[in-house]
């Protein structure tokens, strides 16, 4: 995907890739359950799949690849990246393109991709689902998994009551996430996923009276410094502080000296590590910051 979108979804995907199986896993027949996400690009086969997860119930992986832009080699793609990840993880491996616009599509985008010997006979036969975001329907998504919400704002149905489903969709954010950086990203995130199909003044129009838009500190760096510079400031900046805060909820107030180092920390991928690192460690002094 461009950026900034393949940042915004790089960053919904992570915060709630639960969500998203919920969302999807029944669409393909697939069961819902505790999942564990792969870290693909830290195995011995690198494969730079968008999210990889390991279903329940011996179901095999579920591997997403987000799209916002039309690419022709997307169903090759996916046959390489299914091919590799069966010979790491073993299989199945269940590939499922997720188009989140329009200029996404493409009528090669079958869901079945055969190629064949010289003599016709079928060499290679590979299935994959593809879901169309602007096909779903924007209730079911705003009223559905909180990590999908955003979704909402890019379907057809969406199109005609911006105003409305906006709001709402705010509203979910603020009733539904409790932590302050979570709840600015999540809105921001909103906002930036709507420029893949609507002019930026209108989106910001629709925006402007969301009083924790106002608020939001990646928000106003977006106005001030341009989408992509602002969302990376802005999201590191909330990374910091859910580290913080995930950190001092499990082991109390943490030493100002470390509270720096965090915070001269711009490293978005190593934020997001030291994050997980906290579901691990068993003190502040585990903590790999290196």
């Amino acid at each position: 995907m461009a950026k900034p979108y393949d940042a915004t979804m790089k960053q919904i995907l992570d915060d709630f890739a639960p969500d998203w199986i919920v969302s999807f896993s029944p669409l393909l027949g697939l069961p819902v359950g505790p999942v564990i996400a792969l870290d693909t690009e830290s195995s011995t086969v690198q494969v730079s799949a968008d999210k990889v997860f390991r279903l329940p119930n011996g179901a095999g992986l579920l591997h997403l690849e987000v799209q916002s832009n039309w690419d022709g080699e997307l169903p090759d793609r996916l046959l390489e990246y299914s091919v590799l990840l069966h010979k790491r993880y073993g299989g199945p491996v269940h590939s499922l393109a997720i188009l989140l616009r329009p200029e996404a599509n493409a009528t090669s985008l079958t869901g079945h991709l055969i190629r064949r010997r010289a003599d016709g006979r079928p060499l290679i036969d590979f299935h994959y689902d593809v879901v169309r975001v602007w096909e779903l329907h924007a209730e079911e998504l705003l009223a559905g998994s909180l990590g999908t919400t955003p979704l909402s704002l890019l379907t057809n149905d969406a199109e005609d009551r911006l105003p409305e489903l906006v709001q709402r969709f705010a509203e979910r954010i603020e009733r539904d996430v409790p932590d302050p950086a979570m709840r600015d990203r999540m809105l921001t995130e909103g906002y930036i996923l709507m420029g893949l199909r609507y002019d930026k003044q209108l989106i910001q129009s629709l925006f402007s009276g969301i009083q924790k838009m106002k608020e939001s500190s990646t928000y106003q760096l977006i106005w001030e410094e341009g989408e992509e510079v602002g969302l990376a400031k802005g999201m590191e900046k909330g990374l910091r502080l859910s580290l913080v805060t995930l950190l001092e909820q499990k082991f109390g107030k943490i030493p100002a000296t470390l509270e720096e180092q965090i915070q001269l920390t711009t490293d978005a991928a190593k934020l997001q590590a030291l994050i997980r690192q906290v579901l691990t460690i068993t003190s502040v002094d585990e903590l790999d910051l290196k």
